[in-house]
């Protein structure tokens, strides 16, 4: 049996009873956060451009995107959730010692919800498909991890995640095996290339989809439905030396870790959970700022300069003081950490135009200044950990410093409450949706084991207007 048919034997054969109980915990977080990040996220500026060129696109359907009163089909719709989910850079990733690798959630649960909508799917094999997609996407991205070297060259972020979410997908509309493969032949091969290395670094603004999640939400339903017609995806698409990992652009490819243990050791406690809607490369140092800030009870007024530690490749990309769209903000260490000393709350806040041209978190962003940390440069570039601190001078003469931070919050090594996680959950949907909506949704998700009909819960986030 080849690689590729055992993880299609894997996703097809898994059920609700297989998953241990912590782990079907784990993925309801996921699931109620990714949902809580999309609802947010589809009012931004960048998500309802993306919805506008939806619309003029695509016919009208039966699939929703969450936050909106819009609908499509499904692949359509898995395009515009998993934008919105991401358009706030606030979703969920995966991190193995520091090391990110990739935004599952954003892709993976957007295909997934556009399942419920074509038939009656319940909570329970709704959480079982999202489940595989999951340990798939975690296990695939860990196996063609590049050198170093490599890296530096040529990189995807989330390009991979066609393959969870066409099984997240194509699990719920019951493809067995061989379909299923037939199904991850098409994800792997209409995957976006690797382009990390092309974000306009050097010359912003920076890509509108920063981390191509959209499209991989949209090609992992595509290749389900390709597979409905009778077409033909490519054999054995993760096997050999031309398998997709050296599509993807990697040197390397470890098909232990893609299978072995596959059913017994489960990956999900790696996924993360981001505190601040901003690149997670980031969040260290923010991190720092935040518990400074906290520990002495400092206002931004209070404060005369901040200076942010951290690796030098990371100031090369994230010193612009004047970011001109959200995207070039969610990569700014000065308009973030303007956006915590002025406490701007709910985080889907930061990225509105009143908020990006507010003369406060322009004059805050100036005094934020940058130096190369010789252990936080080393770090990063080894093994690609990227850490940070912090130091403040206040205004009454007063120098403060932050340790180097190592695990930003939400992370394996640092994590957040169950608390945490619905207590954002609560911040990015009431607004939108309102308290008693989002609590029925949020209790819905919280008991996935007792929903018979997930359409009619997720019905709960679609908005009349």
């Amino acid at each position: 049996m080849t690689l590729t048919s055992r993880i299609a034997a894997f996703a097809e054969t898994l059920r609700y009873d297989d998953i241990p109980q912590a782990v079907r915990h784990k993925a309801s977080l996921h699931i109620i956060d990714s949902i809580g990040c999309g609802i947010a996220g589809a009012a931004s500026d960048l998500s309802r451009r993306v919805l506008s060129f939806l619309a003029s696109e695509a016919k009208e359907g039966v699939c929703p995107i969450l936050g909106t009163p819009l609908a499509f089909g499904p692949a359509t719709s898995a395009f515009g959730n998993s934008a919105a989910m991401n358009a706030l850079d606030f979703d969920d990733g995966l991190e193995v010692d520091g090391k990110g690798m990739g935004h599952p959630g954003a892709t993976i649960v957007a295909a997934a919800i556009a399942a419920p909508f074509l038939a009656v799917i319940s909570g329970r094999d709704f959480l079982t498909a999202v489940v595989a997609g999951y340990e798939i996407n975690n296990r695939l991205i860990q196996a063609i991890q590049p050198s170093m070297e490599r890296f530096r060259e040529v990189y995807g972020v989330c390009q991979h995640q066609t393959v969870g979410a066409a099984i997240a997908y194509g699990k719920q509309k019951g493809l067995g095996r061989d379909a299923l493969e037939n199904a991850i032949g098409f994800a792997g091969t209409l995957a976006n290339v690797p382009s990390l290395k092309k974000y306009n670094w050097e010359s912003r603004p920076l890509v509108s989809f920063k981390d191509f999640n959209a499209p991989a939400a949209e090609t992992g339903v595509r290749a389900v439905e390709l597979d409905a017609c009778g077409l033909v995806g490519a054999k054995a698409v993760l096997d050999g030396t031309s398998g997709l990992w050296r599509m993807l652009g990697s040197d390397r490819f470890d098909e232990e870790i893609l299978v072995g243990g596959l059913g017994d050791d489960w990956s999900l406690s790696g996924n993360t959970i981001k505190a601040f809607p901003t690149c997670r490369w980031m969040q260290t140092t923010l991190s720092a700022f935040q518990e400074l800030k906290r520990e002495h009870g400092l206002r931004a007024g209070d404060i005369q300069t901040v200076t942010v530690h951290t690796a030098s490749a990371l100031i090369r990309d994230f010193m612009d003081r004047a970011p001109t769209t959200m995207v070039d903000a969610q990569f700014s260490f000065p308009y973030a950490l303007a956006a915590m000393a002025l406490d701007i709350a709910p985080a889907a806040r930061w990225y509105e135009p009143e908020t990006m041209t507010h003369a406060d978190l322009k004059a805050f962003s100036s005094r934020v200044e940058a130096e190369i940390d010789d252990e936080a440069d080393r770090l990063l570039d080894s093994i690609r950990r990227p850490t940070g601190r912090v130091s403040i001078r206040t205004k009454d003469g007063r120098h403060l410093a932050s340790p180097l931070v190592q695990f930003a919050p939400g992370s394996p090594l640092n994590p957040v409450s169950d608390d945490f996680i619905l207590e954002k959950f609560e911040a990015n949907v009431v607004p939108v949706i309102g308290t008693e909506a989002s609590q029925k949704l949020l209790e819905g998700l919280f008991g996935l084991d007792r929903i018979g009909d997930m359409a009619a819960l997720l019905w709960l986030g679609v908005t009349a207007n």
